[in-house]
């Protein structure tokens, strides 16, 4: 066994696919572990060269954390725009949007992200009117936290072309009122007939990658699932992940999953045998997902329920995609090898992707195809049991329950309890793949999608059907190793094991002996990427 370079030693090592060893160690050569098990064991590997660090023993060893379903270039768009995460009110909404103006030349455009009318106190969205007053001067286009709905001003409306008379585009709406006049809000792809329009200012990418890295690395993240590459810039994307993330440049991995023009040009590639070379895949970057829209959001009103939603009688949500189109290209994807990942909230939505799969399954068999849906937010009696016989994995998000209370106590009756039901999936033997959908929430931190779902408690105190819970190492597992098998990575990541790599993150205290209320708080003290360190407190 070669020298190591770093030995971790005197915390609570948590490997996840063996027991918590109190008073472990590990020990890491280059970008690998090389060894794990007993500080006394472990230290004995130390050579003249070797940093051996002895951790106080309330602290905790994991493997770093793994976001299976964000956003990262998103996250870096976002933090050019306007913040609205910690407005709580209209009052308070419409002066961040009026100040905003203030600082900028007349006839300019201002988007503003992060709105969510669930944790506004009116728990309403801002009028045309509203928005019109607050910022007559300028074109205006404020996104939903969940980016699935879009509110406009008029001068954004005009801009864009966008009158009482447009037509819905294929898969969105654009909101009326009773009287036909528009109300400012776009949903789902009606967003891109504003979003189209923008004049923006260009990001200087790189420069925000690498800060984006540093609040990852800070929430003790290493891994992520990129969860629609192609969304943000089309094939520019590709090229700006690659200069990023080959080779380990801001050290975060990361697995795509691929959308738009990006899964076009993938599914072409690896039909015509060649997506391989063109695709060149590195142990920091690698493709492998297709990624499909199969509903909205619950917080939208356009996830797609089997039941009305609870406070908006009569209103289902409604499917992006007709069944028969979903059916053909999931078949298309999976015949050409790839994993497929259907973005599906609703129960119905849920329902469909999972008939999508089967019926791929039926004529093209496949026994390891790890095909996902992401979200999973409402399911009912059955569900589970079918995700577990089919195979398929759930990528989930248990910050939602924190976060997103006001989308999830929308249900109706015979829904809600089976609202971010990780607990009967769980129970069913599927594996749940946990991740934050960054930028959708204020925050992304690992550490408080693990609380939520142990607690099932909301930011306000409330508790989301709390017979759903899941036990804290089940919790911990979905951050890591669940993350790591949905992108087919558990060999290498997602555990603390001789020959998997050195991505490690340290707690200041140990979660077994935390109270479950405090879980959130505790402390990220030490990121390990590689074998490398990128984040110390």
């Amino acid at each position: 066994m070669k020298t190591p370079h770093l030995i971790l030693s005197g915390a609570t090592v948590y490997p996840i696919i063996a027991e918590p060893i109190r008073d472990g160690a590990v020990a890491i050569g280059d970008d690998r572990i090389l060894a794990v098990g007993r500080s006394e064991a472990v230290e004995a590997l130390a050579g003249t060269t070797t940093q051996v660090v002895r951790l106080p023993p309330g602290y905790a060893v994991l493997p770093a954390f793994h976001d299976s379903h964000q956003h990262l270039l998103s996250y870096v768009r976002s933090r050019t725009r306007v913040p609205l995460w910690d407005t709580f009110s209209i009052p308070a909404l419409l002066e961040r949007l009026r100040a905003a103006a203030e600082r900028r030349p007349a006839g300019s455009w201002i988007v503003a992200v992060g709105h969510d009318q669930g944790r506004l106190a009116e728990r309403r969205h801002p009028t045309l009117a509203e928005l019109d007053a607050a910022v007559p001067a300028h074109p205006l286009l404020v996104y939903r936290a969940c980016n699935h709905v879009a509110l406009a001003n008029s001068m954004a409306l005009a801009r864009a072309g966008v009158t009482p008379a447009t037509p819905d585009p294929p898969g969105g709406r654009i909101e009326r009122d009773d009287h036909g006049n528009l109300t400012g809000v776009l949903l789902e792809a009606a967003m891109s007939l504003a979003a189209g329009a923008v004049e923006a200012p260009a990001i200087d990418w790189q420069s925000g990658l690498r800060d984006a890295a540093r609040e990852y690395h800070r929430r003790g993240i290493v891994a992520v699932g990129e969860a629609a590459l192609g969304h943000v810039n089309g094939m520019r994307d590709v090229e700006i992940v690659a200069d990023a993330i080959r080779g380990g440049g801001i050290g975060l991995r990361m697995y795509v999953l691929a959308y738009g023009a990006v899964a076009a040009q993938l599914l072409e590639a690896a039909e015509a045998g060649a997506w391989r070379e063109v695709w060149r895949d590195d142990e920091w970057l690698r493709f492998g997902a297709i990624k499909y829209f199969a509903d909205g959001t619950l917080g939208g009103g356009t996830a797609w329920l089997t039941r009305g939603y609870g406070d908006e009688p009569g209103n289902r949500g409604f499917p992006l995609l007709a069944a028969e189109e979903l059916d053909a290209r999931v078949l298309r994807a999976h015949r050409a090898g790839f994993q497929v990942a259907t973005h599906a909230i609703g129960d119905a939505a849920v329902t469909m992707a999972l008939g999508a799969y089967e019926r791929a399954l039926t004529v093209l068999p496949r026994s390891d195809h790890r095909h996902r849906i992401e979200h999973v937010e409402v399911i009912h009696p059955g569900l589970p049991e079918c995700f577990a016989r089919l195979g398929v994995v759930a990528a989930v998000q248990s910050c939602f329950t924190f976060w997103e209370e006001g989308d999830v106590t929308r249900l109706g009756p015979e829904l809600a309890p089976w609202g971010h039901a990780w607990g009967a999936l769980q129970r069913a033997g599927v594996v749940l793949a946990n991740g934050s959908d960054n930028p959708v929430l204020p925050d992304f931190a690992p550490l408080q999608g693990i609380a939520a779902a142990v607690t099932r408690t909301a930011h306000n105190g409330r508790r989301i059907a709390p017979h759903q819970a899941i036990g804290l190492m089940d919790a911990i597992r979905s951050y890591t190793w669940g993350s790591a098998y949905a992108a087919f990575a558990e060999r290498d990541q997602g555990a603390l094991a001789p020959g998997r790599y050195a991505d490690i993150t340290v707690l200041g205290e140990s979660l077994l002996d935390v109270e479950p209320e405090r879980i959130a708080r505790v402390p990220v003290v030490m990121t390990i990427a590689g074998g490398t360190v990128v984040y110390e407190q």
